[in-house]
């Protein structure tokens, strides 16, 4: 393996281990959201989907660990993974450090952005994932990858289902 495989699956497992942080940080906003709300079913759903993302944040960032990556800061993961996960980030710590009770009619207005952030991660944040992995692990760790593929695959789905949730909560909160 020479230096630019090197590169490519360090940066590789760098971005695993900053999609997990983002994911922790998603998961915790989730949470504090559903501990706020009033809706009984509402806040169920939230907790469901911040159950998933915490459970995707230990699958990421434990994959990128077993293959050597130690904590990464926020300033690097900027440089890895782009702006949009740091301001997402930085939205989801606000969110989370919220203390007043939420309204279900309040927290539609924020609908349309978690609706967002659900697509971004589930469908180009994983593909992504996905294909840099596969050539990775493939070529230079001589791994079958198809478990850890399947994994993705899941969290693939995962976020996915998300997106239906926050769109079934979203209708029930305007009738």
């Amino acid at each position: 393996m020479g230096l630019d495989d090197l590169k490519v699956r360090e940066d590789l497992m760098k971005f695993l281990f900053c999609c997990g942080l983002v994911e922790d940080y998603v998961s915790r906003a989730y949470r504090s959201l559903a501990s706020r709300l009033d809706d009984g079913l509402v806040k169920v759903m939230l907790d469901y989907i911040a159950d998933d993302s915490m459970k995707h944040s230990k699958i990421l960032i434990g994959i990128s660990k077993y293959f050597g990556v130690s904590e990464i800061s926020l300033n690097e993961c900027e440089k890895t993974i782009g702006s949009t996960a740091t301001d997402i980030i930085k939205d989801a710590e606000r969110a989370s450090a919220e203390t007043d009770k939420i309204s279900l009619k309040k927290l539609i207005s924020e609908f349309d952005k978690l609706i967002d952030l659900e697509k971004y991660f589930g469908e180009e944040y994983f593909m992504m994932i996905q294909l840099k992995s596969f050539t990775v692990l493939s070529e230079y760790e001589k791994l079958d990858i198809g478990f850890i593929k399947e994994i993705l695959e899941y969290i693939s789905e995962d976020e996915r289902r998300h997106v239906k949730i926050l769109e079934f909560i979203k209708t029930l909160a305007s009738q």
